[in-house]
């Protein structure tokens, strides 16, 4: 028991520790980011959790406040899921809408099953969909997931996945082989409709914020060690790129772009970040003495941000 509650503790500090960070990701709102933390505290201690790492659970709940969602179980925006002893971050349906309704869009989700009257028509780029909900036959087995998104100025954008498609998709995953388990066991149409709403999200014209949750949904959460080699990779390119190139053997600098991605660091927040600290990119002694000191590293990030927050608050 005693074992339990330590490392419960490790993660409440954890993320009392970082609560500088998230208050400057949710707008310096003091009372948010207390709620937050709270929130997040005790989802991450949930028994279910015990057999993974600390830091990934910590990582993942840093990821979900950069996405401006909330853990809470009332508003279920996103899980975090165990997947060999790290975290798996999934973005539920309702976090999608919640990301869409910020930039004026409207989402809906649904199940067809059989004995539901459902029909959806192509006519050049006109989309119409009509649905009629059995309420007296039953529960039939399921048909399709569906998603609608209407933008601002009123257009219609819809996606439909049948069951071999989301069949498809759900052994694609992971965390699934064979017959559905974990959560697509315990929670199948609410994981199909997550599925379609994903589908539908990476087609619609919107920014970098919808793109960012699309790349974090269903991503495990590792938590990345210091390991010094000496191949080369540019820092500056991989910037400038949504996703790190793909190396072998991880350098200094990937190691230093991959422990501000883990932590939820905007890129060109990163940037400004290295020019504060004086961490040079150019100079692998620079690096390697940031990334050998993880206590000292979080300190500063901690600091950068806290100082950033006081900025916002001189401004109002």
């Amino acid at each position: 028991m005693s074992a339990i509650v330590t490392r419960d503790q490790e993660i409440q500090g954890g993320l009392i520790a970082k609560q500088k960070m998230v208050t400057s990701l949710l707008g310096g709102d003091k009372a948010k980011s207390d709620k937050f933390i709270a929130t997040a505290a005790k989802v991450a201690t949930d028994s279910k959790l015990s057999g993974c790492n600390p830091h990934s659970i910590i990582d993942a709940c840093i990821t979900v406040a950069q996405l401006g969602l909330d853990l809470s179980p009332v508003l279920s925006h996103a899980y975090l899921v165990p997947f060999k002893g790290s975290i798996q971050l999934i973005v539920s349906a309702r976090g999608y809408t919640a990301l869409l309704a910020r930039t004026g869009w409207k989402l809906k989700t649904y199940i067809v099953n059989e004995g539901d009257v459902f029909e959806y028509n192509i006519n050049g780029f006109d989309e119409t969909v009509r649905f009629v909900k059995d309420l007296d036959g039953g529960e039939g087995a399921f048909k399709y997931a569906v998603a609608l998104a209407q933008s601002p100025d009123g257009a219609l954008y819809v996606e439909v996945m049948n069951a071999s498609q989301i069949e498809k998709h759900r052994l694609v995953s992971s965390n699934q082989n064979g017959k559905p388990s974990g959560v697509w066991a315990q929670w199948f149409d609410e994981m199909a409709i997550k599925t379609v709403a994903k589908k539908l999200v990476k087609k619609l014209p919107i920014g970098e914020e919808m793109a960012y949750a699309v790349d974090a949904d269903d991503k495990t959460i590792e938590t990345v060690e210091a390991t010094p080699t000496q191949q080369p990779v540019d820092l500056n390119a991989m910037l400038q790129s949504a996703q790190p190139k793909e190396v072998k053997e991880p350098t200094l600098k990937y190691n230093l772009f991959e422990f501000f991605k883990s932590r939820g660091v905007k890129n060109d927040e990163i940037v400004e970040f290295l020019k504060w600290a004086k961490v040079y990119t150019d100079d692998e002694e620079s690096i390697a003495k940031f990334l050998g000191d993880r206590a000292g590293s979080e300190a500063l990030l901690e600091t950068f941000y806290a100082e950033k927050v006081e900025v916002v608050a001189d401004v109002q």
